[in-house]
């Protein structure tokens, strides 16, 4: 259940790493990881991952930009399937200003973790700027 916080950090009480010892926490960073993950780079496991780096350079809406929201949610029904997950673009900011002409793009996934019928969300950058 305990993973190491990144960051890595050292822990004289955790043993070599600085560990995550909240389930809460434990799962939004394996979220992170999933959607982090390029598929073909995780040793072992090459169909693990929906690669959001990839997309930094993709013109919005392309079809392939908005397959993401497909990728997603078949890689956590096949990785985490104990969590219902939903995701959507950002293409304003807080005050009403158009992101996609800054070249900017917000991809936020929220999830409810069913065991524990707890929501959370993660929001990633999809440009130069933010990722």
């Amino acid at each position: 259940m305990f993973q190491p916080k990144f960051p890595l950090q050292i822990s004289d009480l955790d043993g070599a790493y600085k560990s995550i010892k909240d389930i809460k926490e434990n799962i939004k960073q394996n979220v992170l990881f999933l959607l982090s993950t390029a598929p073909g780079e995780w040793p072992g496991n090459p169909e693990i991952g929906v690669g959001v780096r990839r997309f930094l350079f993709e013109n919005y809406p392309s079809p392939e930009l908005l397959d993401l929201h497909k990728k997603i949610k078949d890689q956590f029904s096949t990785f985490l399937p104990f969590l219902d997950v939903r995701s959507e673009f950002i293409e304003k900011d807080g005050y009403g200003r158009n992101l996609i002409e800054s070249g900017e793009l917000k991809l936020v996934v929220k999830y409810n973790i069913k065991p524990l019928g707890v929501a959370d969300s993660v929001t990633m950058g999809i440009s130069e700027d933010t990722m």
